[in-house]
C-alpha cells in the first residue's frame, strides 16, 4: 500500500528515441536525476503526454519507470476517455507493478456529476491499488463539483487529490472541508495561493527537483518557482515540449520529440 502525503511528486515526461519508441535509457537517466528530491514518480500523466500515448508507449514508459524507480513509489497516470478504458488501462498498470493510479473523470461533453462519481466508484472497486483523483478539466472538459469531489474523497481506495482545477479559492475550500485524503497542488503558479496543501505534483520537478523540494520544505518561496517557470516557459500550452527541450539540451534525454502537437496545460 502506498502511503504518500507530503513532498514533491514528479509527473515525468515520456522520453522518445529517434524511432519513436520510449527510450528506457532516457527514462533511467531522468529518474536518476530527480530521485533524491522527490517522493514518488508519475509516468503517463499530462506532462508525459498521457492523453496521446498508445497502449505500447504507455506500457513502456510505466514499465521502464518501475524498472528504474530507485525504490520510489510509482503511480501510473491513466488518461482514457471512458470508465471502461480507464479500468482496462489501470488493470494493466497493476499487472506491470504500479503501486497506484492517477485518474481523471471521463472525457467529453454531457458527463453528469453522478456519472463522474460512479466512475470513481467503478475504478476504486476494480483496480485494487490506491487511486489519486486527477481534478482537472482541460483535457476531459469536466470538473467535479465541490460536493461531488468530497464524496469521491470518501471512497475506500482514494488516497489523494491532484488538484489541477486552476481555482485556488476552490482548493482552499476543499482544504477547509478537511477531506480524509491528501490534497496536492498541481500548478506551480498557484502554490503561493494554496497554503496548507499536503504536497505538490509539479512538471518543474523534471528540471529543478531540488528547487521544488526546497519549496516543499519551506526553504524558498513561490517567487523562486515563478522565476523558474518563466525561465523554462512552463506556463505555455505546450509546456511539456519546453521541458523536453531543456532536458535534451542538458543530455538527460536523447531527443525532444513529442507524441503529438495536441494538448494544453493540465
Amino acid at each position: 500500500m502506498i502511503d504518500i502525503r507530503s513532498g514533491v511528486i514528479v509527473p515525468l515526461v515520456t522520453p522518445l528515441a529517434a524511432d519513436g519508441s520510449v527510450s528506457e535509457s532516457d527514462v533511467a537517466r531522468l529518474v536518476a536525476t530527480v530521485a533524491e528530491h522527490v517522493v514518488a514518480l508519475v509516468p503517463g500523466l499530462s506532462t508525459g503526454e498521457g492523453w496521446a500515448l498508445d497502449d505500447d508507449r504507455w506500457a513502456a514508459v510505466v514499465g521502464h519507470t518501475l524498472t528504474h524507480s530507485a525504490g520510489l513509489p510509482v503511480l501510473a497516470g491513466i488518461q482514457r476517455r471512458t470508465t471502461a478504458e480507464v479500468v482496462a488501462r489501470a488493470a494493466k498498470a497493476v499487472a506491470l507493478g504500479a503501486g497506484g493510479v492517477v485518474v481523471p473523470t471521463p472525457t467529453g461533453p454531457g458527463v453528469t456529476q453522478r456519472e463522474m462519481y460512479q466512475h470513481y466508484v467503478a475504478v476504486t472497486a476494480t483496480v485494487g491499488v490506491p487511486v489519486v483523483v486527477y481534478h482537472e478539466s482541460t483535457v476531459t472538459g469536466n470538473l467535479l463539483d465541490p460536493a461531488t469531489l468530497l464524496r469521491v474523497c470518501e471512497l475506500e481506495g482514494v488516497v489523494a487529490v491532484k488538484d489541477s482545477g486552476g481555482d485556488p479559492a476552490a482548493t482552499r475550500r476543499l482544504l477547509a472541508a478537511a477531506p480524509p485524503v491528501a490534497v496536492w497542488q498541481g500548478y506551480e503558479d498557484l502554490v503561493g495561493d494554496t497554503p496548507g496543501v499536503d504536497g505538490y505534483v509539479l512538471a518543474l520537478a523534471n528540471l529543478e527537483p531540488e528547487l521544488c523540494a526546497r519549496y516543499a520544505s519551506g526553504h524558498v518561496g513561490p517567487a523562486d518557482l515563478d522565476a523558474a517557470c518563466e525561465r523554462y516557459r512552463l506556463a505555455a500550452p505546450d509546456w511539456y515540449r519546453h521541458v523536453k527541450e531543456h532536458l535534451c539540451r542538458w543530455g538527460t534525454i536523447s531527443t525532444p520529440a513529442t507524441v503529438t502537437r495536441v494538448g494544453e496545460r493540465v
